[in-house]
């Protein structure tokens, strides 16, 4: 055998025992990954851990990197695999031969023909295996199995973490993006030209966002997201509208900047935009509720049954949401309830109401006919004076007197349509609403109070 062959013939031996000490501290390695993955994925049962799987997996690459390492820094080298190769029947013969390679003389000669000739008759000994035992497999293999099957049983508890991450990357994007929005309010709010009113203003504003940053901070569940989701819409709307009437005064005349008017105005937008979508698929579901205690909310065209109750007299068309009470005229119109327990005829076409002694019905009309005369109006007798949360003027409060007005007994003061003044509470109740001042779980009972004026 010539001396290239030989030491080929140990290289190849030193591959072998090297892949087959690496195999072997994988299974090792492998049974400790694959026992920190059971680990984290049944903890994915107790606690919400989102990310279990993801360390299972972690884990068994560690492991096996972990091998690699290992395997490699104690690799077998040539004269240790010329030692097993003699192990085989060889009698260090291999070893001999490998380490005088380089050295000369006849008895050198002699020892490496006689090695090279015992391996080349030979060679079929050496039988180095690869695998470990099954036994030894077969622990790491149990364990990925129970492994795999951890990972593909659901649970309440990873739903809850799935969710609980759903929220969390959700939250981080609007806190990013209020960021965004309370950054382009603290521009707007240094410019010189600002009286201290509109800063405060704008202060304001930007204290209310950040509040709505921690709120999302904050959350656990989708429930909480909603409700933090319809918040922020409302102030984006609300906001948008405060800015956009700002702006619209700045450009009226007062001393600043076309560019603070327009970035202002532009920011006014963006905010309405923003606050609109939310707002408009809330707002879907408060119309076309039907009437309450017994009231139907049949439609008619051009004011059509929109029964008026009259003792025997035409009444005038009705306002929205109004109904007659027992031997009072009833009103046609927009939205007329029929009369209760009174006696009158239906309303006619296009508002015009009819006369008669028949019985009210029960339940009430929905049209679209028109009234040509005045509206009912709420009565403010003077002003209200400042109480608390009241806010006004208390101005002859003592000195009002009620009077005959051609529906009933009116109060002196001011007189505003009831629309003006629900609109008014609404208002007011969305405001709070926006500045977060009621207990949390009120807002929806507040917007289905108000939606019931609709």
């Amino acid at each position: 055998m010539e001396q290239r062959e030989f030491v080929k013939e140990i290289r190849n031996c030193r591959r072998r025992l090297n892949l087959a000490g690496f195999l072997r501290k994988l299974v090792t390695a492998l049974t400790i990954g694959a026992a920190a993955g059971i680990l984290f994925q049944a903890a994915s049962f107790v606690i919400p851990l989102y990310y279990a799987g993801s360390y299972a997996v972690l884990a068994l690459v560690l492991a096996l990197i972990a091998a690699a390492v290992t395997a490699y820094v104690k690799r077998t080298g040539m004269e240790q695999a010329a030692l097993v190769m003699d192990s085989f029947g060889f009698d260090e013969r291999i070893v001999t031969a490998y380490g005088n390679l380089d050295k000369e003389g006849a008895f050198v000669a002699l020892q490496r023909a006689d090695a090279m000739g015992q391996l080349q008759a030979h060679r079929d000994k050496i039988r180095i295996t690869l695998l470990p035992p099954w036994k030894r497999t077969g622990v790491p293999a149990g364990l990925l199995a129970v492994l795999l099957v951890l990972a593909l049983v659901p649970s309440e508890m990873k739903e809850r973490a799935e969710e609980l991450h759903r929220v969390r990357e959700d939250a981080k994007e609007k806190v990013q993006e209020i960021e965004e929005v309370v950054e382009a309010l603290e521009q707007l709010d240094q410019a010189e030209e600002l009286t201290p009113e509109q800063q405060a203003l704008l202060q304001e504003m930007i204290e209310s966002l950040q509040a709505s940053q921690e709120e999302y901070r904050q959350l656990s569940s989708d429930e909480m997201m909603r409700a933090a989701a319809e918040k922020l819409e409302y102030r984006y709307e609300n906001m948008g509208s405060q800015l956009a009437g700002l702006a619209q005064s700045l450009q009226n005349g007062a001393a600043v900047s076309s560019v603070t008017a327009e970035s202002m105005q532009a920011l006014a937008e963006k905010m309405q935009e923003m606050g609109s979508a939310q707002l408009a698929k809330g707002n879907a579901g408060q119309s076309g509720n039907g009437g309450q205690n017994g009231q139907g909310g049949q439609s008619g065209q051009d004011g059509s049954n929109g029964g008026s109750g009259q003792n025997g007299s035409g009444g005038q068309p009705a306002q929205s949401g109004q109904s007659a009470q027992s031997g009072q005229p009833a009103q046609s119109g927009q939205s007329g309830q029929s009369g209760q327990n009174g006696d009158g005829g239906q309303s006619g076409q296009n508002g015009s109401s009819g006369q008669g002694d028949g019985s009210g019905q029960n339940g009430s009309g929905r049209g679209t006919g028109t009234a040509s005369t005045p509206h009912d109006y709420v009565s403010i007798p003077n002003d209200i004076a400042d109480s608390g949360n009241l806010t006004g003027n208390a101005v002859d409060h003592d000195a009002s007197e009620y009077f005959h007005a051609q529906n009933g007994l009116s109060w002196e003061g001011t007189h505003m349509s009831h629309e003006a003044v629900i609109g008014h509470y609404e208002q007011n109740a969305y405001e709070g609403i926006a500045a977060g001042k009621y207990p949390s779980g009120m807002e929806e009972v507040i917007k289905e109070y108000f939606s019931n004026f609709d």
